[in-house]
């Protein structure tokens, strides 16, 4: 077993699903249990201000640096001109981060079984971007699905410190994983980070591409190796 196959996991594993209704409830609450009373409309405005805020720090990075729960929380906090004992803002940190196990998001259709097929004949890899969901937080959710058993690794941006593309993140899966960048191969369905990511360190790709979104081809930075419509169809690929 000398090759690896290594997974995106939001919207590839896992279907995307938005929790930000609890955040704002977690951030209210804490703000009301220090006699703080703030209208939910203006701390759900500020919340969705720092979420634009650092997704356009984000992609104004090179580096991609990791941008966190507390990060987000210390925005809201200053926007509204008010703050927070530690323990409290520790606490709503955590609340931030386990919004999550609320209502798991449901598993893509295929995955378990295109998982099932493969683990025998690849070391399997995951390497997610994190968000205010910590790498901790999401391995629970896979435990939840019973798939966890299935990835040799997980790789969380939180924990690296880095987000996809930037290099750091993948060759981190690819050593843990003891495997050469040519012999492994990256799934996922973001072409500026899935695809370009895994190409710059010299992985193969597949493009998920469920929407049927046409190709510039352009650029070959963002083109895939093989482009899928539906997770089943990646055994087919791997195996020819």
């Amino acid at each position: 077993m000398d090759k690896a196959v290594t997974f995106d996991l939001w919207n590839t594993i896992l279907c995307d699903r938005h929790y930000g209704e609890h955040r704002v409830d977690a951030l209210e609450r804490a703000l009301k249990e220090e006699g703080i009373i703030v209208d939910k409309m203006v701390i759900r405005n500020s919340y969705q201000s720092a979420l634009i805020c650092f997704n356009e720090l984000w992609e104004s990075d090179r580096k991609h640096q990791y941008i966190s729960a507390a990060n987000v929380i210390e925005f809201v906090l200053k926007s509204l001109n008010v703050s927070l004992s530690i323990g409290s803002k520790s606490e709503a940190v955590e609340r931030f981060e386990e919004a999550i196990l609320h209502d798991p998001p449901p598993l893509r259709e295929g995955t378990r079984m295109v998982l099932k097929k493969l683990h025998n004949r690849y070391r399997i890899g995951l390497i997610s971007n994190t968000g205010i969901t910590p790498g901790r937080i999401l391995r629970r959710v896979l435990e939840h699905h019973t798939i966890l058993r299935y990835f040799a690794c997980t790789i969380f941006s939180d924990e690296v410190g880095f987000t996809k593309p930037c290099p750091v993140i993948f060759r981190k899966a690819i050593n843990t994983l003891q495997v050469n960048p040519a012999g492994a191969i990256h799934i996922g369905d973001l072409l500026e980070t899935d695809v370009a990511g895994a190409k710059a360190i010299g992985m193969k790709t597949v493009w998920l591409n469920d929407a049927g979104t046409d190709l510039q081809r352009n650029d070959s930075k963002t083109a895939p190796d093989h482009e899928i419509r539906e997770l089943s169809q990646l055994p087919r690929i791997l195996h020819t």
